[in-house]
């Protein structure tokens, strides 16, 4: 068969195959088929680590061997051309005599054969792509989200921080409940994954609670995520091993060995729901001088050195348009998502730009007028609305101290770009230090985001906390 006409990737592989046989008995030959079968090479280096092969043995002839395997059963005759001819280091005219053919018939025999490897080689590689992708994926959480609107730069920017040749590796997506920071990580992740730029990937959730289509808060039942959970479920979920964990200081041996081996993305959300975050972070700061690290937290960690913290903002008016057109008309609401400019503009105007409060009133319009959806959410009334303030705003609430509380209970006099430093000193009657505690805190809570140039910083509050805090908030003081 004359592979010739097949394709200049197909013809690239020949080239590379021939390249790579060609220098079996050199121990310095470089190979470029890491870049052309990523896939296929990545299974390669997995198996022959996990089997103990001796060092010596290169990894490209290791690979070579597998393929020549898969090329016999197929074209026994091409197997044993390229295996007498590169392997065996026999002459064209030896090999040529031994199949009993002319020497240009075993140039044209041999073209041929490496055309048939080349064709072995591009469907494993497309096999080992598709194994290790749902592989990969088994370990996310199913995605919650038909799109995502609004964070196109956002992941832009976050897709170049993802590669492993990159010099930061600790990344920290933070922002308020409800913005859509699990689904943008999510799709970040399965991006990753496509590319195949890291060899693993795991996802772990310190989540604790969900938040309900429905509108009801529940328990996941997840343990906490302490240090040595967290190593544990990284040692099981990237070995696929199940066995009962080992000791601590054994399991972070094993979990730092493996990482030193491949380039891992570790993925964990939702960090700010472990019992105390800050006792988890020394951990990630080891990992991430052997892994690349993506978090998701309401916590904002940028006090920590060597995190590179990017905040998630609300939507905006354009964007909540989008969203509630293309939810409304997904769920069936045709008049919703039909509805003219200034309906949406209502809806922007008490929810603001949260894609978790704009799918519950969604939700409930199904069964219920807009209008009465909206005030009920703007006077804190009903069931749902309370459940979606207490999963936003409850956890952070807490831990506020009174200087906080009465720094946030202020900003809803706050207009548009967001007050001064020496605004909120004149309406909190706080001093400097006492006001910079206060702020440095509901930033970090992501209650409070920080705008303006830097010899003026504005601060200001998403529109649903402004009325989280007409009226819910009265029921926790």
């Amino acid at each position: 068969m004359d592979h010739a006409s097949t394709g200049n990737n197909h013809q690239e592989i020949i080239q590379l195959l021939e390249q790579a046989l060609k220098q079996w008995h050199h121990d310095d030959g470089q190979s470029s088929l890491a870049e052309t079968l990523p896939n296929l090479v990545r299974q390669t280096r997995t198996n022959w680590q996990e089997s103990g092969a001796p060092p010596g043995r290169r990894l490209t002839n290791q690979l070579l061997l597998d393929l020549l395997e898969e090329l016999a059963p197929i074209d026994p005759e091409a197997a044993t051309l390229l295996r007498r001819r590169y392997i065996d280091d026999e002459t064209g005219f030896a090999v040529a005599n031994f199949l009993g053919v002319s020497e240009s018939s075993f140039y044209r025999q041999r073209r041929d054969a490496l055309g048939t490897l080349a064709d072995v080689a591009l469907a494993q590689e497309r096999q080992a792509r598709s194994t290790r992708a749902g592989k990969l994926e088994n370990r996310l959480e199913p995605p919650t989200y038909h799109q995502l609107v609004g964070v196109t730069d956002l992941q832009a920017r976050l897709s170049k921080l993802l590669r492993p040749q990159a010099d930061i590796k600790l990344i920290c997506l933070a922002g308020m409940g409800g913005l859509g920071k699990t689904a943008l990580v999510d799709r970040l992740a399965r991006e990753v994954i496509a590319t195949g730029e890291f060899d693993d990937l795991a996802w772990i959730s310190a989540r604790q609670q969900t938040f309900a289509a429905w509108g009801d808060v529940q328990a996941t039942g997840q343990p906490v995520l302490t240090p040595d959970e967290l190593i544990t479920q990284l040692n099981q979920q990237l070995t696929d091993d199940l066995a009962p964990p080992r000791p601590p200081a054994e399991s972070l041996a094993a979990l730092k060995a493996r990482l030193a081996k491949r380039t891992h993305l570790i993925i964990i959300d939702n960090l700010e729901t472990a019992e105390d975050y800050r006792e988890i972070l020394p951990l990630l700061h080891e990992l991430g001088q052997l892994a690349w690290l993506l978090i998701t937290s309401r916590v904002s960690i940028h006090e920590q050195p060597d995190i590179h913290v990017t905040n998630l903002e609300e939507l905006s008016p354009t964007n909540v348009e989008a969203l509630v057109r293309d939810e409304a008309a997904r769920r069936g609401i045709d008049d919703l998502a039909a509805a003219p400019a200034e309906t949406m503009r209502q809806i922007y105007d008490v929810v603001g730009g949260n894609p978790l409060a704009l799918k519950l009133i969604i939700g409930q319009v199904h069964v219920r007028s807009l209008s009465r959806v909206l005030t009920d959410l703007d006077e804190a009334r009903g069931r749902r609305v309370e459940a979606l303030y207490e999963f936003i705003y409850r956890q952070a609430w807490d831990l506020l101290d009174d200087m906080a509380r009465r720094v946030l209970l202020t900003m809803p006099l706050v207009a548009t770009p967001g007050a001064t430093l020496d605004h909120l000193m004149g309406a909190t009657s706080l001093d400097d230090d006492d006001l910079y505690n206060a702020l440095d805190l509901l930033i970090r809570l992501s209650l409070v985001n920080v705008s303006g140039p830097l010899d003026e910083r504005r601060y200001s509050i998403h529109r649903l906390t402004e009325s989280f805090l007409h009226k819910q908030v009265t029921k926790w003081i």
